[in-house]
């Protein structure tokens, strides 16, 4: 090959490369985002509730879930608990990073564990991963700042 041919594949690479990263750049944006999906959560497989680590702010108040609080659901509490997953929508959050978050376990009956992380943004924003997919927290926060308890 001659060196104007090579010259000729690497230029044609480089724009095919570039065009690649603009559409990747651009994919996830909010506008393409689809807010319709819903989090999932079978509450026939959930023997119980736990948290595990992390800290939260609510008033004011700092909670430490480490060492100083915890919560924990009975059955008639995971059946609420369920419905709140649930009816939770995707969301797209911009700054996925958050300012405070905490990790709930969800042990299923053969024993499995399942992680929801429930974090608040810099901006405040509410959600929770579960199956690396982010939903909408708001409900879920105001329903387990009703079940801590202090260690």
């Amino acid at each position: 090959m001659s060196r104007k041919n090579i010259f000729i594949v690497v230029i044609i690479t480089v724009n095919l490369l570039f065009a690649w990263s603009t559409f990747n750049m651009f994919y996830y944006k909010k506008l393409s985002f689809d807010t319709s999906e819903k989090a999932k959560l079978n509450q026939t497989n959930v023997d119980k509730v736990i948290n595990g680590d992390g800290s939260w702010k609510w008033n004011e108040k700092e909670y430490d879930f480490y060492k100083e609080y915890s919560f924990s659901l009975t059955k008639n509490e995971i059946k609420e608990f369920s419905k709140i997953i649930n009816s939770a929508n995707a969301i797209y959050v911009d700054n996925i990073r958050p300012k405070k978050w905490f990790d709930i376990y969800i042990v299923k009956k053969n024993g499995n564990k399942s992680l929801i992380t429930l974090k608040q943004s810099n901006e405040n924003e509410i959600y929770f991963d579960i199956n690396h997919k982010t939903f909408d927290g708001k409900k879920l926060e105001k329903y387990i700042q009703k079940h801590i308890k202090r260690n």
